[in-house]
């Protein structure tokens, strides 16, 4: 995400995944295993919907994730109110919801537990990570996973802004504003000359980049459809003269008004700061 289009509470979220994220894989520069892969749980889906045991009740799992030694159910949060409900009520996932994403299936409860960017917020008697700079890991107590509690204690202050950048520009949580902001950089590239136009699920694919594999099929379709909403109102109310959806191919075109040029360039830049909400300024990064 181009940071000169990040309102604060972007890039904490942006931070947020991007953390945990990493947590469940490894990297050879710096030498890294994240605790959930050491632990042998990297299968993971995003935005999982999942049902509760005996009720029918169908619930969403920011991060459902299974592997050898157990699963567990990671909410992730920059909320300042507490999640014990919601991650009380996670405790009651029927484990063939795993099945249903293609994940190892388990008999026993998973371990819940829940991510936040920073600060202590009363999540009740869950195990809680913080994710911002340096993992810190509390409640470790309440995680039944004696691995999982192994590798989480041994990972506890490790230095995660050395770690490498995982791309994307897009969750599928993201309320309007932000989804405005994720797609500034990628309706640019709508105008240059050799793009040949860009449909809403190319722009949401490309937003989630590395995401779109463990992102579910739902919130993929969610995702879409709000990609949609936002760039229909920047077509009808902010750039109706320079872009336009192709009826035929559902692809986003710049129109034959547009002309290559610094002014022309700058005015689109304008009008899309205008429609994200990040102010009419423009600075020569822009171009």
């Amino acid at each position: 995400m181009g940071l000169k289009y990040l309102h604060e509470e972007d890039y904490a979220r942006r931070e947020l995944w991007r953390n945990t994220i990493q947590l469940f894989h490894q990297t050879e520069r710096p030498n890294f295993v994240g605790p959930f892969k050491a632990a042998g749980i990297d299968k993971y889906i995003i935005e999982a919907r999942v049902l509760l045991s005996g009720a029918g009740e169908e619930k969403k799992a920011d991060i459902l994730a299974s592997g050898k030694s157990g699963w567990l159910v990671l909410e992730l949060s920059l909320d300042t109110k507490s999640k014990k409900n919601q991650l009380e009520s996670y405790r009651n996932i029927d484990p063939r919801s795993l099945g249903s994403h293609g994940l190892p299936i388990h008999k026993t409860p998973p371990d819940v537990m829940v991510s936040r960017y920073n600060g202590f917020i009363p999540d009740g008697p869950y195990c809680k990570i913080l994710v911002k700079d340096a993992l810190k890991v509390k409640g470790v107590k309440y995680i039944s996973n004696t691995i999982l509690k192994e590798e989480l204690q041994k990972a506890s202050g490790i230095d995660l802004r050395k770690l490498p950048e995982v791309a994307f520009t897009l969750v599928p949580e993201m309320k309007s504003q932000e989804i405005r902001r994720g797609l500034i950089d990628l309706v640019m590239k709508i105008f240059d000359p050799e793009c040949d136009g860009m449909t809403p699920v190319d722009l949401a694919y490309s937003g989630l980049e590395r995401l779109s594999d463990v992102v579910s099929e739902g919130e993929k379709s969610i995702l879409i459809k709000k990609v949609s909403k936002e760039m229909k109102v920047l077509i009808d109310e902010y750039l109706s003269e320079y872009l336009a959806i192709d009826e035929t191919s559902s692809k986003y075109k710049a129109t034959d008004k547009f002309k290559e040029h610094h002014s022309t360039r700058a005015y689109v830049v304008l009008k899309l700061r205008e429609w994200a909400g990040v102010g009419p300024q423009t600075t020569l990064n822009d171009f």
